[in-house]
């Protein structure tokens, strides 16, 4: 199958921390059509993917609201906590 893009890009892309599914939602492709092109000694394990999308473990309620009485947006406190507003919303 011809990609829009090389595998180089691909694994580029992967080694920044994006995921093989996320990759695969921009080109259209099937998960598994990038997974082939990422070598296996390259490809994350679940529990490594896991770590990797949860971002901020730390950053609880009270520091959330802490930030919110300072005035800070939601979007705000996301960028700085690298976590979505939908996640601190929740969180908080």
């Amino acid at each position: 199958m011809t990609l829009p893009i090389s595998d180089e890009e691909i694994l580029a892309r992967y080694r920044t921390g994006r995921s093989a599914s996320a990759i695969a939602r921009e080109l259209g492709v099937d998960c598994r059509t990038i997974l082939r092109r990422i070598p296996q000694a390259e490809r994350r394990t679940h529990l490594q993917a896991r770590q990797l999308n949860r971002p901020a473990p730390g950053i609880d309620a009270a520091s959330i609201q802490a930030l919110r009485a300072q005035g800070l947006a939601w979007t705000v406190i996301a960028a700085e906590t690298g976590l979505s507003a939908k996640t601190v919303r929740a969180r908080a």
